[in-house]
């Protein structure tokens, strides 16, 4: 800058000739302050000498070193080597009145260039810059070509004909791909610290051009916009996807996907704990799910052509639209049917109400719920697997006892097996027979709800009671009942006192026989005088083997209790201290 005794001049670029002019200070650049500036060709100003922070590299120069600050500018048709710049974002991220900072014109390039809070390199069509670092508050406009920029919480906008190349994105770093841009090759190592799914998109990589090859790993993002497209990517554990455009050849490594109503995803592979997530208006076409992966689609979502490899999950309901082969050959879901699913590995389906599904296999670690009102026929329930059912619903098949079946009309459910997650509600006027509850398996049953033959309690199972329950048949207990479904096992555990004004509704259960096996009934009583409490009455029969009371208080008073010197008769009335135990003989 160069300043006289009454007149003060400035360099300034003329973004429509393209050229440098003189301009009086009172006048500034887009409109920054009102005046004139006197227009001179930059052959014409070379007897007014610049200081170097307004410079010029002209072609065939070659600069290295240097600090850009102070709304200085270099425009560089040359070369530019290890400039440091610090100004040129005055008006805000990537905003066309910004006009300091370094500006690559056509045929210049810049090379080890560092960018640092409010700092702006701005690369034109036919400029080209390498190995540039900005760090947060710092800025890249591209409409030429980078490669190998580092957004160390920096940012980098790829304008209509830009190309970038190789760009790292760090820590709260980001890139916007605009429309007409290309990015290729890039790494997204941020974006998705808010959450999955989260649309944080001031951090990651936001796609409303094209992004090819992009690798995103842990807390990495990328969002692909409605207009946007993104080739060939892969997503590593602790990274995703987020699709409104579209996404083709998306590999997921431990990634997950997103593909939102319009969004499009074709020939996803997802392997070993990738997730490709399917929502309501979302399409998914040539999904390969490899052992381990998983694929869902929600309600109103689609996929087609999918291929889902032994051991891989789908998770679905009949709500959703849902074409392709496993392991025993095609499937489909649609219109509110299921045929030929296969659930395994985290797999689940949901048979909503009005809906069916035929021939289902639910392997080890698959899940099929079947709504009241929905019906499920053909099922082969191997072990490992879950049933999620009530007695409102239809469900006949085959499971490791045996053959089973839940009559959705009478209410009536024989030869369940219950375990690894699944569970049956005997409803008001329902029965269960001969049910057997295995580890992590719950059989809960509503007031009037009853049971009948065998109820087999195995280590880890529960029974839960939500009114007066009768059983006509025998219960063995290796597991846990629970009086009420507020008992949880913590409460019992940590003895936890109810509030006194808490309301309580007691229950009973009455069964012929009771063979403990180890197990534990969880009940509730007021300690505050009342004498009340949940009853168990065996009626007609005996208790054998050993079974343990667990008391919970859900009144508000401090008494003590003495044991009782044994236990007999129908129903247990005198408690114990709340810390202990009392051992059917």
């Amino acid at each position: 800058m160069k300043r006289h005794l009454n007149t003060s001049y400035r360099l300034v670029w003329n973004h429509i000739t393209g050229t440098l002019v003189v301009a009086s200070e009172l006048a500034r650049s887009r409109g920054k302050r009102a005046g004139v500036a006197v227009a001179l060709s930059l052959a014409a100003v070379t007897s007014v000498p610049a200081l170097a922070a307004d410079t010029v590299v002209q072609a065939g120069e070659t600069v290295s070193g240097g600090t850009l600050v102070n709304h200085d500018n270099q425009i560089v048709f040359g070369t530019a080597n290890g400039m440091t710049i610090s100004t040129g974002l005055e008006y805000g991220p990537d905003n066309e009145a910004n006009t300091g900072g370094q500006w690559i014109q056509n045929g210049g390039t810049a090379n080890n260039t560092t960018v640092t809070g409010g700092g702006l390199q701005r690369v034109n069509t036919g400029g080209s810059v390498s190995d540039t670092v900005i760090s947060a508050g710092g800025g890249q406009s591209l409409q030429g070509q980078a490669v190998n920029t580092t957004l160390n919480g920096g940012e980098q906008w790829v304008h209509e004909g830009g190309i970038a190349t190789g760009t790292v994105i760090n820590e709260k770093g980001w890139q916007a791909i605009k429309s007409g841009a290309v990015a290729t090759d890039t790494v997204v190592n941020t974006g998705a610290e808010g959450g999955p799914d989260a649309e944080n998109g001031d951090t990651g990589q936001t796609v409303y051009g094209d992004a090819v090859r992009t690798t995103i790993n842990k807390n990495g993002r990328q969002i692909v916009a409605a207009e946007g497209t993104a080739n060939t990517t892969v997503v590593y554990a602790g990274g995703d996807q987020t699709v409104h455009g579209h996404a083709l050849d998306t590999t997921l490594n431990g990634g997950y996907q997103y593909v939102h109503n319009g969004g499009t995803a074709s020939g996803t592979v997802v392997n070993s704990d990738g997730w490709q997530i399917i929502k309501e208006g979302g399409l998914a076409d040539f999904t390969t799910v490899n052992q381990k992966g998983k694929l869902q689609v929600n309600a109103g979502g689609t996929a087609t052509n999918v291929t889902l490899k032994q051991g891989g999950a789908l998770v679905t309901s009949t709500a959703a639209t849902v074409l392709g082969s496993n392991r025993l050959g095609n499937f489909t879901v649609e219109n509110g049917k299921a045929d030929g699913v296969v659930l395994e590995s985290g797999g689940r389906l949901d048979v909503l109400e009005g809906h069916s599904a035929w021939k289902t296999l639910v392997d080890d670690g698959g899940t099929l719920a079947v709504s009241a009102g929905g019906k499920a026929t053909g099922v082969t329930m191997t072990s490992g697997g879950a049933l999620i059912a009530d007695s409102g619903a239809t469900v006949e098949g085959t499971n490791a006892s045996g053959k089973f079946s839940i009559d959705g009309i009478s209410g009536q459910a024989s030869g369940l097996l219950l375990e690894n997650g699944g569970s049956f509600t005997v409803n008001a006027g329902g029965q269960a027979s001969n049910t057997t509850v295995g580890h992590r398996g719950t059989l809960m049953l509503a007031a009037g709800g009853s049971l009948s033959g065998r109820t087999q309690l195995s280590k880890g199972a529960s029974m839960v009671l939500n009114g007066d329950v009768v059983s006509t048949g025998d219960i063995v207990n290796a597991g846990e009942i629970y009086f009420d479904n507020q008992t949880t096992p913590d409460a019992v555990l940590s003895r936890a006192v109810a509030k006194g004004n808490a309301p309580v509704t007691f229950h009973k259960l009455t069964t012929s026989n009771l063979t403990g096996q180890g197990g534990t009934i969880n009940m509730r009583v007021r300690l505050d005088g009342s004498n009340t409490s949940d009853q168990l009455v065996i009626n007609g029969g005996q208790a054998t083997g050993k079974t343990w009371l667990a008391f919970t208080n859900v009144g508000n008073s401090n008494l003590g209790w003495q044991p009782p010197d044994r236990v007999s008769g129908l129903w247990m009335h005198r408690m114990v201290p709340p810390q202990k135990k009392v051992r059917l003989p």
